[in-house]
C-alpha cells in the first residue's frame, strides 16, 4: 500500500512540474513586449513638494527602465520584482517616511517594474513620490 501511495505522490509531483513549465512558457510568449524601432516617450516626474518636471526621450529601447536608467533619471536596485527606484531626478525616497516612487501611465498605476514596462511611440508615464503603503 505504501508503494502505491509513493507512486501517486511522484506522479503528482511530476505533473505539477510539467504544468508549471507549460505556464511559464505561455507567459514568456504572451507577456507584454515593447515596440521595436525609434520612438519618443515622455516621463513626468512629480516631486514630493508637488513640483513637476517633464522629460522627453527619443529611443529605440523596448522597455521604460532601460531608457530612464540610461538617461540617469532614476537610480535604484534590482529586487525580486525588478527595478526598485530609490531616487528620481535627484530626489531620494525617504524610507523613514515610507516614501516610494509610484509609476503610472495615464493616471493608472503600472503593475510591473519600470524595467518590465513596455513602451510604444508617444507613451507618457508619471513617476510620483508617494508616502505610505
Amino acid at each position: 500500500m505504501k508503494k502505491n501511495n509513493s507512486k501517486k505522490v511522484i506522479i503528482g509531483a511530476i505533473a505539477l512540474v510539467v504544468v508549471c513549465a507549460v505556464l511559464l512558457l505561455v507567459y514568456k510568449n504572451f507577456m507584454p513586449k515593447g515596440a521595436e524601432g525609434d520612438k519618443t516617450v515622455t516621463v513626468k516626474v512629480v516631486h514630493g513638494d508637488g513640483s513637476e518636471k517633464e522629460f522627453s526621450y527619443a529611443t529605440d529601447e523596448a522597455y521604460l527602465g532601460a531608457v530612464i536608467q540610461a538617461e540617469n533619471l532614476v537610480e535604484g536596485e534590482e529586487g525580486q520584482y525588478g527595478l526598485f527606484m530609490t531616487s528620481v531626478d535627484g530626489e531620494k525616497a525617504d524610507d523613514s517616511k515610507q516614501q516610494w516612487w509610484c509609476l503610472t501611465k495615464g493616471g493608472e498605476q503600472v503593475n510591473t517594474s519600470a524595467d518590465q514596462t513596455p513602451i510604444e511611440d508617444g507613451d507618457t508615464f508619471e513617476l510620483t513620490l508617494t508616502e505610505g503603503y
